[in-house]
């Protein structure tokens, strides 16, 4: 009933274990999810300090990141877009001072004017498997030549290992790994996620038993949706995550209706 992608994002895998149903109404009924305050964050962080890196190491200071962010606020009218949210947790100035604590506090976990990034925001295309999937590496450092360490901002919390198990943490950045050695012949060898609101780095050594187990994640998700596809058969996996959901919000998803 349904074509399958002709490929997968790591998040696009998260999407469809998370939710088949949720993956559906975005990717088959183009019924999209409408940006977030937290989705602005992320990405006007992000923005800025792909940016910084990109000066020369002299440069990489805070009153620079401040003029930056100055800068690229006008130029991609990032105002308009936060004050066009449908559900803002604050006015403009509440945003501003979200953001810069999160540029800044890269200080605490590194100093950019003495580190050397290879790479931003990368695209990855490759096979993985037999499975096709592109993906945006945000920074790349070859760390002696012959290796890579992959490594990503985040804005939101660090996750509890309670509830999220070490491998479904690092899978994007793992998944980048499995394309990056398919598509370059680049091993990794760590992977970081860093928690900039938090000041917090969380490092995973990347070992054969991680990247197979993260093959194993996105075979079996290629199986699963094919299937799905084949068969018009989405389920909807109801959770406590549905409270913020945007399609339960506005009343499309099938367990929810009514």
């Amino acid at each position: 009933m349904f074509t399958p992608p002709t490929y997968l994002s790591p998040s696009a895998i998260r999407t469809f274990q998370d939710c088949p149903q949720k993956f559906k109404l975005g990717r088959f009924d183009k019924i999209k999810e409408p940006p977030t305050w937290h989705t602005h964050l992320g990405v006007f962080v992000h923005e800025v300090l792909e940016h910084l890196y990109q000066l020369p190491h002299e440069d990489r200071n805070v009153d620079t990141l401040r003029t930056l962010a100055g800068s690229l606020w006008t130029q991609n009218q990032w105002e308009s877009k936060v004050l066009s949210l449908t559900e803002p947790l604050g006015g403009i100035k509440e945003f501003k001072q979200a953001a810069f604590l999160n540029m800044t506090n890269l200080w605490n976990l590194e100093d950019p004017a003495e580190t050397d990034l290879d790479d931003t925001e990368m695209s990855v295309d490759a096979e993985v498997e037999g499975v096709r999937m592109k993906g945006i590496i945000d920074r790349l450092i070859l760390d002696d030549g012959q290796s890579a360490v992959i490594s990503d901002y985040k804005t939101g919390k660090v996750p509890n290992p309670r509830f999220d198990s070490e491998d479904k943490t690092f899978f994007q950045l793992l998944a980048y790994s499995l394309m990056l050695e398919a598509a370059d012949g680049v091993p990794t060898s760590k992977v970081e996620l860093l928690y900039l609101a938090h000041s917090q780095k969380l490092e995973l050594e990347v070992t054969p038993v991680k990247l197979s187990i993260a093959k194993g994640t996105i075979v079996e998700t290629k199986e699963n949706l094919d299937a799905a596809c084949e068969s018009g058969e989405f389920v909807c996996n109801v959770t406590k995550l549905c409270d913020w959901c945007h399609y339960k919000k506005i009343g499309v998803c099938p367990a929810h209706k009514g």
